[in-house]
């Protein structure tokens, strides 16, 4: 039995023990033998009770030592049996099932922990073979198969149970998948049967109403009725409704209504919350009970709308329900789309065959109708072939005619009573210029010069009175081209003449005879104006012969003028000053062919003359024929105008001394910036002399300065200038204490009585206009008073106008009002005052040569008001300059500015 059993390293650790605890057992003994056995030997002789208890107790030892190895076999041997065997038989099932093999249940009832752990072992091998049949059957697709895991945290069991479930729900989907599928198939089955819309619709609706469970169904299409999308119309094709046709008719237009709107927008509607009116307003559908679900699909084709199917229910639609009619939709839309294109189709191809037959019908009327003309068209030949022949004839005649006509060196012309111009013949065109077709059924007396219409028509008025009578006029006519011409026409009355039938007119051009005519009455005038003239006149031809000159050559030279005629220049006495002067215009006239305008001095029969010669060149019909000369005596002219520069130089120099005498009485920019650092004038006289000038004075801490413009310019300007310079001086010098509307009213009364007791009372109106201002400089305090004029203040960057009164300095007994106004300004660091006289804002220029005017005065200050008194000078200088541009200057020019 020992060698059936191969014992494990457990079972040899265990017989190795009980093998060890034998042989101690076995050493113990064998001591004890030992120990007694001394003692025994070792006792004193005659001990009874030793000797006995050796023997005995050997032999009692050997066979416990016996006894103690066959219970150490025997309990070896019960080792290996029970504990041993069953660990191996255990760990060889474990090892099968390690490797997927699940074998029976191992069979060990120890009732120890070996025991129980073959009974664990055995739950194990039967909970796997329990979940591996739940596999098995789950991969047969038996996916209802009831498992329960082993516990919650059965790893496998709960594995196979998810398994299970997506199993079961792709199972699901693929049902759904395969139901869309099969709908899709056969909704495709039931399109390609039909080939119009209406019959269509039925079988389609029909079709989806089962499909889907829906109690009723509509089917409704997009009609192309208009381009514009809002505007078209989705009319109801069929409804079915509890497994019959309805007879329902319902028209919506893009977004009415709830189909309207899915159409608009191209999305499904799906509704469980139906409005309790939707039956009746919405839709249409009309049912006894309210349905559940509705259900609406727009079907659309390449991003357009083609149709809409609406569905109710009493239940709600699945989601696989609705997505399968989305499903649908397209290939729906895209069928109708093929019909709508099929029927568009068949209507093109039915008016195309309508019209191929009208065509066809037109063509055999014009086949019929071709050989009536052709028959026709021969018969006319004929006759025209002999009304050619005629015309012909005709023609030939008028071109005659015509010819005669055209060549005629008359223009004849037949008139109606009201003198409208019926005919009028082709030679018109060569002689007047004039197309005949501009005249024809027109009155020509545009063509009338204004002068003779009166007599134009005078001969008209006689002829209508005396139809017998033959009236022959001369009168000038316009031609188009403005030439002006003369025209000799012969009218005669032939109203009555039934070829004629009308006034007829011949006229022809006497232009030339009457120019003739005209040249010999203006030669005859201009030698009875050459033999009177006292001008010297001589005609050269271009060989330098002396054609002619009249009488007054004896004046100059003591010949007579018969001395002169056919006489060349070179044969003519040399020592005739007049003859060399000749010469050289000739000359000149003949290189340049152009007129000569000169003035030369000769010795004459009369002692030295100045003459002034104007030497005219005389053409023939090609080139230069002779040079006219005309020379006038201006002597004595010269004489004058000599005399007359020497007394204007005389006036020159006294009006320049007068300016001198006026400058050294004005005061200059440098004396007036000693005290008032900040200022400017501004000083452009017209002339030489002024009527402007500007007046300053220092007395008692106080400075008092203005802008005086006297009436006129100029001499009458600078002799007034003198009366207001002077009284000024006076009256500020004498009268201490007034303010400045004082000063200007004592200087009002002292001018009125200079200007009234040296002049007559026409001469009182003269006068000044002033702007004058007394500036108190410790208090920076300006009084201002002004006659016409006004002063600007310009302060904290904005600009204050402090008016003049309305009447000036001087003025006499005309003027009713004397008290000048007085403004008291307080000045501030910084501020600015302007005054000046009307030179500067009357100057005429610019763009349209108008007057300059204030406002841009105004706004030149104040774009350059930041900048240096030297900087607004000339800023004010460029502005005038510029706007006078090359216009003459209007006015003298004054303006002061000042600067605190």
């Amino acid at each position: 039995m020992f060698n059936k059993i191969k014992l494990s390293l457990g079972s040899k650790i265990v017989v190795f023990t009980t093998s060890l605890v034998a042989a101690a057992l076995l050493l113990i003994s064998y001591i004890q033998y030992s120990v007694f056995s001394k003692i025994v030997s070792e006792a004193p002789a005659g001990g009874v009770a030793v000797k006995g208890f050796s023997d005995d107790s050997r032999l009692y030892l050997i066979i416990a030592s016996l006894f103690v190895v066959l219970i150490t076999i025997v309990l070896s041997f019960y080792l290996v049996r029970f504990l041993t065997q069953p660990l191996f038989s255990l760990k060889e099932y474990l090892k099968l099932t390690e490797e997927g093999i699940l074998a029976n249940e191992i069979n060990i009832n120890t009732g120890d922990e070996i025991g129980e752990m073959a009974l664990i072992t055995n739950n194990i091998v039967r909970s796997l073979k329990h979940t591996a049949h739940f596999a098995h059957t789950i991969g047969e697709g038996n996916l209802n198969t009831q498992f329960r895991p082993a516990s919650e945290n059965d790893v496998l069991g709960n594995s196979l149970l998810n398994m299970q479930k997506n199993l079961i729900s792709a199972e699901i989907r693929e049902k759904e998948r395969n139901w869309i599928v099969n709908g899709i198939a056969e909704v495709g089955e039931i399109l390609r049967k039909h080939n119009s819309i209406d019959p269509l619709s039925y079988d389609v609706i029909k079709y989806l109403i089962g499909k889907i469970g829906a109690i009723q169904g509509a089917f409704y299409v997009i009609e192309e009725d208009d381009d514009n999308e809002f505007k078209k119309s989705i009319v109801m094709k069929n409804l079915y409704a509890y497994n019959r046709k309805k007879y329902k008719s319902a028209k919506f237009k893009m977004g009415d209504g709830l189909v309207g709107q899915a159409a608009i927008e191209g999305a499904t509607i799906f509704r469980t919350e139906i409005p309790k009116d939707y039956c009746s307003i919405t839709s249409g559908l009309i049912i006894d009970k309210k349905p559940d679900s509705i259900l609406i699909v727009p079907l659309i084709t390449e991003e357009l709308t083609y149709g809409v199917v609406e569905f109710a229910s009493l239940r709600k639609f699945s989601t696989n329900e609705v997505r399968f009619i989305e499903e649908v939709g397209p290939i729906i839309a895209r069928t109708i789309f093929n019909i709508h294109v099929n029927e568009r189709t068949q209507r093109h191809l039915e008016q195309s065959q309508k019209m191929s037959a009208e065509l066809q019908q037109q063509q055999e009327e014009l086949r019929q109708n071709a050989e009536e003309m052709r028959a026709t068209q021969e018969d006319l030949q004929l006759s025209n072939e002999k009304l050619e022949e005629q015309i012909e004839e005709v023609n030939k005649t008028q071109k005659r005619m015509q010819s005669l006509l055209e060549n005629a060196s008359e223009v004849i012309a037949i008139y109606e009573k009201n003198m409208i111009l019926r005919y009028v013949s082709p030679s018109v065109k060569r002689i007047l210029g004039i197309d005949p077709s501009d005249l024809i059924n027109k009155k020509d007396e545009a063509h009338i010069y204004e002068e003779d219409r009166v007599a134009y028509k005078a001969m008209f008025d006689e002829l209508l009175a005396d139809p017998e009578k033959s009236i022959t006029i001369q009168y000038r006519f316009i031609k188009d081209n403005g030439e002006l011409i003369w025209l000799e026409a012969t009218g005669k009355n032939l109203l009555s003449d039934r070829a004629v039938g009308g006034i007829i007119l011949n006229s022809r051009d006497i232009t030339v005879k009457r120019k003739a005519e005209m040249e010999e009455r203006m030669r005859k005038n201009m030698q009875a104006l050459s033999e009177n003239s006292p001008d010297l006149i001589t005609r050269l031809n271009c060989d330098g012969v002396i054609t002619y000159t009249n009488p007054v050559i004896e004046n100059y030279t003591g010949l007579k003028p018969s001395e002169f005629m056919n006489q060349s220049l070179e044969t003519v006495s040399s020592q005739n000053g007049i003859v060399g002067v000749w010469k050289e215009i000739l000359q000149n006239v003949i290189s340049t062919e152009n007129k000569l305008h000169l003035e030369t001095n000769y010795n004459s029969h009369l002692g030295e003359r100045v003459m002034q010669i104007n030497a005219i060149p005389e053409y023939n019909e090609n080139s230069l024929e002779s040079v006219l000369v005309v020379s006038h005596d201006i002597t004595e002219m010269k004489l004058i105008e000599r005399e007359i520069q020497a007394k204007n130089r005389s006036i020159h120099e006294s009006i320049t001394y007068s300016k001198r005498i006026q400058n050294a009485i004005i005061p200059d920019n440098k004396s007036i910036q000693k005290t008032l650092p900040g200022s400017f004038i501004l000083y452009k006289p017209r002339d030489i002399v002024s009527g402007d000038f500007p007046w300053y004075m220092e007395k008692d801490n106080s400075v008092f300065i203005s802008v005086v413009d006297c009436t006129g310019h100029g001499v009458p300007g600078a002799m007034l200038s003198l009366v207001g310079y002077f009284q000024l001086n006076n009256i500020v010098e004498m009268c201490s204490g007034l303010n400045s509307g004082a000063i200007l009213d004592e200087f009002d009364r002292k001018v009125n009585e200079t200007l009234i007791k040296d002049t007559n009372e026409e001469n009182i109106k003269d006068g000044m206009d002033i702007a004058f201002c007394k500036i108190d400089l410790s208090k920076k305090i300006v009084e201002y008073a002004g006659a016409h004029r006004s002063l600007y203040h310009v302060s904290d960057g904005e600009l204050t106008e402090y008016k003049g009164d309305k009447w000036a300095i001087g003025g006499g007994v005309y003027k009713n009002q004397t008290q000048f106004t007085n403004h008291k300004i307080k000045m501030k660091t910084g501020d600015m005052i302007f005054f000046f006289s009307d030179g500067f804002p009357d100057q005429f220029g610019g763009p349209q040569n108008r007057k300059l005017g204030t406002v841009k005065i105004k706004d030149a200050i104040m774009n350059n008001k930041d900048k240096s008194m030297s900087a607004i000078h000339d800023a004010l200088n460029i502005e005038f300059e510029s706007w006078k541009g090359e216009h003459k200057q209007t006015d003298d020019v004054l303006l002061i500015g000042i600067k605190f």
